[in-house]
């Protein structure tokens, strides 16, 4: 299947990884079109009563296992793109060199199609002023986004419990990525992101 037939679906992570530095992650799950209603079903099924979308940090540990199990057997193709920073009150530069070094990933493989959790509207112009700017410089303008809460759209969970099981990793959990590991096809830095 030619992956211009997919949909991607971004979410993003920031946390604290010592006493001077951060890390900012965005993550994407690469859904066929084709797919998409089936497997957004599938999640579904994972929320509790009156739970209105799966996030990492809301749920216990045997939750966790039971979502990161389920995920890995309906075998997305996911991505990761990092930024390891000095530690910053503001990250919204982090955010856009992740999301830039992941619309060129994307470009590469012909997936043109991105939908990004909603933050708030002011948040979500800057994501598209950033992506104009983008394309002034040479972006392939047929890469397009828009954004969805996160309640309405269960397939951008998937990029939620990918980024929650990599932060767990760092924490000395690293089982629920190794259960998610196959289905990661980038996992990257970006290019002035600190080593350590």
């Amino acid at each position: 299947m030619p992956l211009d037939s997919y949909r991607a679906f971004v979410d993003e992570s920031s946390t604290v990884r010592s006493a001077t530095r951060q890390e900012y992650l965005v993550g994407a799950a690469l859904i066929p079109l084709e797919s998409c209603d089936e497997i957004r079903e599938h999640l579904r099924t994972l929320a509790l009563p009156g739970q209105i979308k799966l996030h990492w940090t809301d749920e216990s540990e045997p939750r966790r296992r039971t979502i990161v199990k389920r995920i890995s057997e309906l075998a997305p193709m996911t991505m990761v793109v990092t930024h390891l920073s000095e530690r910053v009150k503001k990250n919204e530069r982090c955010r856009r060199k992740c999301l830039e070094a992941l619309y060129h990933e994307m470009v590469g493989m012909e997936v043109f199609d991105l939908l990004l959790e909603h933050r708030s509207d002011t948040q979500n112009k800057q994501d598209l002023g950033h992506l104009v700017a983008l394309r002034s410089r040479g972006l392939d303008p047929r890469l397009r986004i828009d954004h969805q809460r996160g309640g309405d759209e269960p397939l951008l969970w998937i990029a939620d419990i990918l980024l929650g099981a990599i932060n767990a990793a760092e924490l000395g959990y690293p089982a629920h990525l190794e259960a998610l590991q196959e289905t990661i096809v980038v996992q990257r830095r970006t290019a002035d992101s600190l080593r350590t």
